[in-house]
This record gives structure tokens, sequence and C-alpha cells, in this order.
């Protein structure tokens, strides 16, 4: 069962930020914990009705928001955000309609005000949120991880993968495509520091 769904808009400046944090969270969680439309819905499947699913089985929603999370626009120069058929705005309001716990994550960027967003999506606005900066990602989402193993005491702790080094960083390979925003392969480390990876 899917504990944590990963909400997020693949046209984000951050995108590639919800790869990271779906390989934090699964090294914690366990990889069937975690739900990330491009990693979790099988070949063939119906995936709408995945996504949607997913979303009712999950203990919590994360809305992972970038610099372009709310003014992303669609073919018609409109705010995404704004239409109905939009899947962020149909996964949140799903979420918000059967009671799960919602978090926004912000990817080092501002709060959201009310006046920024549908009036639908404006509870929002109340709910707890964290950010995850880039020069201190190991310790943001350590927090996260904590406060979400606190607060749904379903999650189960998965002691992280070690690596040939034996420092426990798991390698994330062939991270292909993230909306358009990052291809290539990528070690999880430690991104207080700058540098190649190990």
């Amino acid at each position: 069962m899917t504990q944590i769904f990963l909400n997020y808009r693949s046209e984000d400046d951050e995108a590639f930020g919800v790869a990271m944090l779906d390989q934090a969270l699964s090294d914690r969680f366990g990889d069937d914990a975690v739900f990330l439309a491009s990693k979790s819905v099988e070949l063939g499947s119906a995936w709408e009705t995945d996504m949607f699913e997913a979303v009712k089985e999950s203990s919590a929603l994360l809305v992972i928001m970038g610099r372009r999370w709310l003014d992303a626009k669609d073919e018609n120069g409109g705010r995404r955000i704004d239409d109905p058929k939009d899947f962020v705005r149909r996964e949140i309001l799903t979420a918000l309609e059967l009671g799960k716990k919602v978090i926004p994550v912000r990817l080092a960027c501002k709060r959201l005000k009310a006046d920024d967003l549908p009036e639908e999506l404006r509870p929002l606005i109340s709910r707890q949120d964290i950010e995850v900066r880039f020069r201190n990602y190991r310790v943001d989402v350590e927090l996260l991880a904590q406060r979400l193993r606190q607060e749904l005491p379903e999650l189960r702790k998965v002691a992280p993968s070690r690596t040939a080094d034996g420092h426990g960083r798991k390698p994330v390979d062939s991270v292909t495509r993230i909306g358009n925003q990052f291809n290539g392969a990528f070690h999880f480390r430690d991104f207080n520091n700058y540098g190649p990876a190990d």
C-alpha cells in the first residue's frame, strides 16, 4: 500500500528535486511506500486510474512546489493550476476531499498566498509546510522523513542501501526525464557539498 504520494508539476524548474525526494524517502520507507507516477505506474496500465487509486490509498500527499509550480502555462497561455482538468490540481483536491494529510514541500521557493490560488485550493495555505533547500538538502530531507515517521506511524523504516564504498549512499541511475528538466545519471549524495559524485 502506498503511504506517500508525490504530487508535482513536470514543467517546474526544480522538477529534478522530485527524483531526489523519491529516492531519499524510498530509501527510508521502502520503494513501494512512495508513489511517483514515472516510477510507479506499470507499462500498459490505465495510468489515470492508477494515479487516483494511489491518492486514495495514500496516507499523505506531498505537494512538491518549485518556482514554476504556480505559473506553469498550458498551450493556450493560461495557468495550468486554474484548469479544473489539471492533474496536479485534481490530485490535491482528491486528497483534501478524502481527508488525507496534505503537506506542501517547497523546493527553495516562497510560500504562496491565498490570492495566488484558485479558491478550491486555498486550504493549502493553512497547511504546515516544509522547505527543502539545495545547500541543506540532506538535513531538510531527514527532517521531513522524521516528521512523516512521527505523524504516520504506518510508515516503516528501511535500512539505507549500502554501496560499494560502504557509506550507505544509493546511486540513482538513468534519470532520463522529469518533464524537460534532467537527463543523465547521478549519485544520491550529500548535497551540502559540491563536486563530482564518488
